[in-house]
This record gives C-alpha cells, structure tokens and sequence, in this order.
C-alpha cells in the first residue's frame, strides 16, 4: 500500500515530504534536534566558506525556524529535481516517485542530514546538470546542452567546490553514448571555468573574505556521532542495508541485462555518477572524518528505487520502507 502510493506517477507523492522533514529534522544523532547553524549567538561572527553558501548560512543562524523552513523548500526542490531527472532520463523501466520518499529517509540517517548545508544547497545544480546533459544524448547537436551542464556543475561548486569534481561524470556519459569529439569534452569544461570565474571575480570586489573553500567542506563545530551509541541500532542497520545492497545488485543487473542500448548507456553513466560521489564521499571523510548525507543519500536513493520498483510482491517493498522510516525515527529520537 504505502509504496504503490510512491510507484505510480502521481504529483500527489510530494504532500508527505514537508510532513516527513519536520518529523526526523534534522537527522540522526542530533540529541535535542538542535541546528549547528541555528545559533543566534553566532551571528557576530564571520561567516565564511563558497560565496552563495555563506549567506545562506547566515541566514539560517537568524532563527531556528528558518533553517527549519529552508531546509523542507531546498528539499522538496531537490526531490522534484531528482525524480524528474530519473524519469525523464528513463533512467527506470517505467516512471515513478519511489525517489521522492528514498531521499529523506536516506538522508534523515546520518547526522543533520536534513539540514541545508553546502552540499545539500549545491546538490540541485548538479541534478540540472546530469538532467542536462543526459536528456540530451539523443540528439546530434547537444553542445550548448554539454554547456550548460558545465555551467551548472560551476554553479554547483559556488555551494560545495567538490562537485566540479562531477565533470567526468559528464565525460563517462559521452565516452558511452557519442564518437570522440574533442570540443565535446571541452565545453563541459569551459562552462564550469567560466561560472566560477565570474563568482570568484564578483566576490573578490564585493565580498573577498567570504571566499574559502575549505571552509565550506568542514561540518560545524560539536556535530555529534554519526549513528545512536547503542549497539543493537548498529546491528540492525547494517543488517539493513546489506539485505537492501543484495536486493539493488540483483534487480540493477536484470534490468541493464535486458535494456535496449540507449537505456544501457544512461544507466552506465548514472553507474559512473554513483562512483563520482563515492568518492567525493571519501575526500570528505579523509579530509574532516565526516561526509556530507547528500552523497551518500542521492544516489543510494536512485539505486534502492530498482528493487522497490520491480519487486511483484509490494509487501517486501513496503517492509522496506518501513525499515528505514523506523531506523530513522530511532536515530533521531533515541538519542
């Protein structure tokens, strides 16, 4: 019952989300549910880090109900940005909104992973810039869609610098669906050095201080463990997770193994992506022992739809679901 609701087509799947934000904000191993960036004491000091997340971050430490309210419109966005990427990429055998509830619960897991932080703010312009570009494969001539996609990626990098990293997922997508042309490969580029460019020159005249990228990779100060202490929750989430890891290897490889050549290449390209934030996932970890929930929650969204979709026994689908909504409930409230 529950994942038919999410299965089908339907807009009507985004009215539980804002309910679903509020009930786990702001995710998991968060005690009282406080915000690191809803401190009104800090509003003195400087606020530093990529230029269009500093004033975000600025704002959310006015009050703690405005971070609150960011957070559920930046992730409504990104839902609806992430499940119109998948499906108008057919990227899934049929359309659905199984995404739209993967997300925040994927997200509310790890530590005020609902929480609008540089990666979160910056992961929308990714998801235009794969849509972008992997809509466009089709067609003989996608170079201003290639820059646009790069332009995109740059924007993205204004929030969150790793993700022009995210530039060979663009290059993995036309290596896969398009003979080598050079310019090709080069206009991905150029558009991301041109946005971040102009965002660096604009903000070397008005604003130089907020300008360090380094600061925008780092998780506030006293962000606390990433799961609840108690060993039992340990142990039945990695349990969890590994019975969902089999069930997405199986039903990801019986769907590539049937499709068509084109759908081969977009689920080869979003293959490429998942790999791309892994390891973004482990430059954060080596860099500050912390990962940002987004790169871990977007494309572990994508891949659990596979089973949830295809799936004939919807009970199995349901269980699943309900898995994560209850180990989200007790990461956030048993702490």
């Amino acid at each position: 019952m529950l994942t038919g609701f999410f299965r089908q087509d339907r807009p009507t799947a985004f009215l539980p989300l804002p309910l679903l934000v509020l009930v786990l904000w702001p995710g998991a191993g968060t005690g009282d549910g406080a915000s690191p960036f809803a401190n009104p004491g800090s509003t003195n000091q400087m606020v530093t880090g990529m230029p269009f997340h500093a004033p975000v971050r600025w704002f959310m430490e006015l009050s703690p109900w405005l971070a609150v309210g960011l957070s559920i419109v930046v992730l409504v966005g990104m839902a609806y940005s992430l499940n119109q990427m998948a499906n108008d990429s057919e990227l899934y055998e049929r359309r659905n909104h199984l995404p739209v509830v993967l997300l925040p619960l994927l997200l509310a897991l790890l530590p005020f992973g609902l929480l609008a932080d540089p990666a979160l703010l910056g992961m929308w312009a990714v998801l235009w810039a794969l849509s972008r570009a992997w809509t466009s494969m089709g067609r003989q001539h996608n170079r201003s869609a290639l820059f646009d996609a790069g332009l995109l990626l740059g924007l993205a990098g204004l929030f969150y610098l790793p993700y022009t990293f995210l530039t060979v997922v663009i290059w993995a997508t036309l290596a896969v669906t398009r003979p080598f042309k050079f310019r090709e490969y080069l206009l991905p580029l150029l558009g991301m050095a041109a946005m971040l460019f102009l965002g660096w020159g604009v903000v070397h005249f008005v604003a130089p201080e907020l300008w360090h990228p380094v600061a925008s990779m780092h998780f506030p100060a006293g962000t606390p463990s990433p799961v609840p202490e108690h060993w039992m929750y340990n142990v039945i989430l990695i349990a969890v997770l590994i019975v969902l890891a089999l069930s997405v290897l199986i039903s990801f490889a019986a769907v590539y193994g049937h499709s068509v050549m084109r759908e081969k290449n977009i689920r080869a390209s979003f293959l490429a992506f998942a790999f791309a934030m892994g390891l973004l996932a482990l430059f954060a970890w080596w860099l500050d022992r912390r990962i940002p929930p987004v790169l871990l929650a977007v494309p572990g969204a994508l891949l659990l739809a596979y089973p949830l979709l295809q799936t004939k026994r919807k009970a199995w689908a349901d269980a699943a679901i309900w898995s994560l909504l209850l180990m989200a409930c007790w990461a956030r409230w048993a702490g």
